[in-house]
């Protein structure tokens, strides 16, 4: 079994670019294009919705917390703390 290696290259001379497509043709090795970062945020984007898609089907689409909700849930948050602030006096 031979290593594989992976290497990103900067061509400086167009005369390297035909000596990598003759090195292709042979196959000893393999060009990959580039992928433009606006597809590969694109891609991220939709893997992230289909997990998100997924998520929602195995555990329901629960609606937002309210308002009043969050008050008491950050008013319990606070009595806590307050609590054991006191408590290590």
């Amino acid at each position: 079994m031979t290593a594989v290696k992976t290497l990103r290259i900067r061509i400086v001379n167009p005369k390297a670019e035909r000596l990598i497509d003759d090195l292709a043709s042979l196959d000893l090795i393999e060009i990959d294009e580039p992928e433009s970062p606006r597809k590969s945020i694109k891609m991220r984007l939709e893997d992230l919705s289909r997990n998100i898609e997924k998520h929602q089907a195995d555990h329901g689409n629960p609606e937002p917390p309210s308002m009043e909700d969050i008050v008491a849930e950050v008013k319990k948050v606070r009595r806590e703390r307050y609590a054991k602030a006191n408590q290590s006096k």
